[in-house]
């Protein structure tokens, strides 16, 4: 009998194998930039309707915070986390945020309110629109391992910049910090 090669063999198959498995590997690692993830924040931001309201969970006189409805707040802290948006260091952070609170109104009788817009720290927050071209026309990202920084300088309606910090978590960049100046 008559041996034929095959046209390929084991050792080329192989090799392409691990090419494209290792092509897809790293292409599924990290599937956006912090900028593109801010971009899909700034777009969930910008659906008024999808954002919970934690003023819901509270009773207020004035802008002190005189009673909280926890299981509303364990509610509005599985919203926020279902978004895929913010880091479990943003989520802690909220968390300890919202147990000081109860804390205080035990003690004191009222815990401070928010009185401003989480999201931009502002009473006067500007449009998704604002933000977005902001984050397109000037805003720089530095990437340090799996921390990144993006920041986002604001000319329209008002000159503001925001400083967001960004943890990897399951190979997807997730807001831990927002800061502004």
């Amino acid at each position: 009998m008559k041996k034929t090669n095959p046209p390929y063999s084991w050792l080329t198959i192989s090799l392409w194998g691990i090419c494209f498995i290792g092509y897809f590997i790293v292409s599924a690692q990290v599937a956006a930039s912090p900028k593109q993830r801010m971009a899909a924040f700034y777009k969930w931001y910008g659906k008024t309707d999808a954002i919970p309201f934690e003023g819901d969970c509270y009773e207020a006189d004035g802008v002190d915070v005189t009673k909280m409805d926890m299981k509303c707040i364990q509610k509005y802290i599985k919203s926020m986390e279902a978004t895929g948006l913010f880091s479990s260091i943003y989520i802690k952070n909220l968390q300890q945020e919202f147990i000081k609170k109860q804390a205080d109104i035990k003690k004191d009788g009222y815990a401070a309110g928010v009185d401003y817009d989480r999201y931009t720290l502002s009473q006067d927050p500007p449009t998704d629109k604002d933000l977005l071209a902001a984050l397109n026309n000037s805003s720089t990202t530095a990437i340090s391992g799996n921390k990144a920084k993006v920041v986002v300088n604001l000319k329209h309606p008002y000159k503001i910049s925001y400083i967001y910090s960004l943890d990897l978590e399951n190979n997807i960049w997730k807001i831990s910090k927002i800061e502004s100046k």
